[in-house]
Parts: C-alpha cells; sequence; structure tokens
C-alpha cells in the first residue's frame, strides 16, 4: 500500500450508487415493517420481576401475550454485584395496563407450574403515557441535532483554509448515512428503538467524526506542502490512501471490542443490549466506509465545482 495510491475519487461513483440502494431498500423497509418504538418513546408499560435459576424468555412472553391478550417482549439481566437476576415484561401501547391487569400476570407467573422453581417477585413497575414518550423523543431529536450542528461547525472552524464549510457539510453527510443505516438495522432487526438507540447515535456521531477529521487533516497538511503542484483529486487520493490503514485498523479493532459485548450477552441471555450491540456493529462498518469512500470525495466534487464557479465570476 505504501507505492500504490487508490483512486477514491473514481470510486464515488459506485459508492453513491450502492449507498442510495440501500437507504432505498431501508426507506420501503421502514415503510412496509415500521419501526418498534419502547415504552420510553411510544408510551406503555414495564413490570420487572426478580427470579432465581433458568428461565425461557420465550416461554414467558408467550405465556404473558396469552394472560394479558397484548403482545409484550420480555427480557432478562443479571446484576454484577448481587448475582440478582431480573426479568422485564414490556408492554409498547397507547394506554397503560390496569392494576388489575399487571396484578394478574403477577398471580400467574408465581402460581403457574412451569415457573414454580423459579421464586418470580414482582420488582417494580413503570408506565409510561404516549404524550410523554413523544416529549422525550422530541429532546432526543432535539440533542441529536444539535450535535450535528456543533459537528459542522467545528470542521468549518478547523479546516477554513481548504474549504471549511464545504468539508463540513460533506462530513454531515456522512453522518446522516451512518445513522440512516444503524436505524434500518434496527427495522431489520425487529429491535425496539430506545434511549439505547440514542447512545448508538451519539456515538456514531463522535466516532465516524473522528476517522473524517483523520482524512481532512491529512488533506490539509498535504495541500500545504504540496500546494498546486497536486491538483484536488490527487491530494485526495494520496490522503486517503496514507491514513487508510490506520482507519481501516482502528475500525477493525473497535468492532472486535463490540461484537465480543454482543457474543458474550447473547451467550448469558442478556437481551437488554442488543439494541444498542447490534446496530453499532453495523455502525461502525459504516462509519468506517463514509469517512473514507463518501466524505472526502464529495467534499473534491464540491469544492472543484466551488473554485470553478469563483474563476468564471473573476472571467466575467
Amino acid at each position: 500500500m505504501r507505492n500504490k495510491i487508490i483512486d477514491f475519487n473514481k470510486l464515488l461513483k459506485p459508492c453513491l450508487i450502492a449507498s442510495a440502494i440501500i437507504i432505498a431498500v431501508g426507506l420501503v423497509l421502514t415503510v412496509v415493517l415500521g419501526p418498534v418504538l419502547d415504552i420510553s418513546f411510544g408510551g406503555g408499560t414495564r413490570i420487572t420481576y426478580s427470579y432465581t435459576g433458568e428461565i425461557n424468555t420465550d416461554t414467558v412472553a408467550k405465556f404473558a401475550a396469552d394472560t394479558l391478550g397484548k403482545k409484550v417482549t420480555v427480557d432478562t439481566t443479571s446484576g454484577v454485584t448481587d448475582n440478582s437476576q431480573k426479568l422485564t415484561v414490556s408492554l409498547a401501547d397507547k394506554e397503560s395496563l390496569s392494576t388489575e391487569l399487571i396484578d394478574k400476570l403477577t398471580k400467574q407467573l408465581t402460581s403457574d407450574e412451569q415457573f414454580s422453581a423459579n421464586s418470580i417477585k414482582q420488582e417494580e413497575v413503570n408506565s409510561v403515557s404516549p404524550s410523554v414518550g413523544s416529549v422525550f423523543f422530541a429532546k432526543c431529536l432535539v440533542a441529536v441535532i444539535i450535535a450535528a450542528i456543533l459537528v459542522v461547525l467545528y470542521i468549518a472552524f478547523r479546516f477554513r483554509k481548504i474549504g471549511g464549510w464545504l468539508a463540513g457539510v460533506s462530513a454531515l453527510l456522512a453522518l446522516l448515512h451512518d445513522v440512516l443505516i444503524a436505524f434500518f438495522v434496527m427495522i431489520v432487526f425487529r429491535l425496539d428503538i430506545d434511549s439505547n438507540f440514542v447512545a448508538v447515535v451519539m456515538t456514531l456521531l463522535g466516532y465516524s467524526l473522528n476517522s473524517t477529521i483523520v482524512v481532512f487533516d491529512r488533506i490539509r497538511e498535504n495541500r500545504r506542502a504540496f500546494g498546486s503542484k497536486q491538483t484536488l483529486v490527487e491530494t485526495l487520493n494520496m490522503s486517503n490512501t496514507q491514513v487508510l490503514s490506520r482507519n481501516v485498523m482502528t475500525s477493525l479493532a473497535t468492532f472486535v471490542a463490540i461484537f465480543v459485548v454482543l457474543v458474550v450477552c447473547e451467550l448469558n441471555g442478556i437481551t437488554s443490549l442488543r439494541s444498542l450491540t447490534i446496530p453499532l456493529c453495523f455502525g461502525i462498518i459504516s462509519g468506517a466506509y463514509s469517512s473514507i469512500c463518501l466524505a472526502p470525495a464529495i467534499w473534491v466534487k464540491w469544492k472543484n465545482a466551488s473554485d470553478a464557479k469563483k474563476a468564471a465570476k473573476i472571467k466575467k
């Protein structure tokens, strides 16, 4: 790789086509399947039980659905310090469960023979109205928008000598691409969109931005060193090739770490982290791809077009 310069500018068109196809398919799946909102965003009821021994979440989910007459999701968690085990029954609905239905479910779970060895006890009940969930979702959305605006401002200021605003918008488009990929993963895997997904979005904003800045920083250094001796396309290809191994290895190391967490959680029946680890794994791959193949090449296209437009005005 040290002696070979990759033509990333030439790769832009096929990469844009591939991304457009993925986004189009994702949008269709979103319309057809629809997102699954956690009670934190869509409203509903969450009942937490303590239990002992081994328990099958699918069996509990079917039992609870038959008892309540409504679809529920069941997750289990384990305490790190006290080895406590929690069973969480969640129902996303426009109306919270009545006290009578909650008591009925608790009584059935604690008295049914198939769960007699688990010593199930009710610990906590949380109910969220749809209006409160909407307010919480709006606040999370505002936080993401503010973070995105700050990203553009930061990059625009830091790389102002090489067309900072264009670089900032290019980076923002790459970030939007990564967030959409993570969102589509939630749709495909039918994962609840909850506070974990907000954490995924904020993580990708920081992680993908860091990889993009590495590329732009090398472009700025090479522009300073070579100036007009190189075209923007040549500077792009050289800079991206120089930092390619660094970005790939960093992304790979991060992906492996998150994937190990996912595997360990699945082996131990900890399903509450699926909405964090699964979209984050795909988001990290997408972040590496967009930082290398999309953002810098889009910036070069816009910068060349902007420079050509300025030159035409001067001639007139």
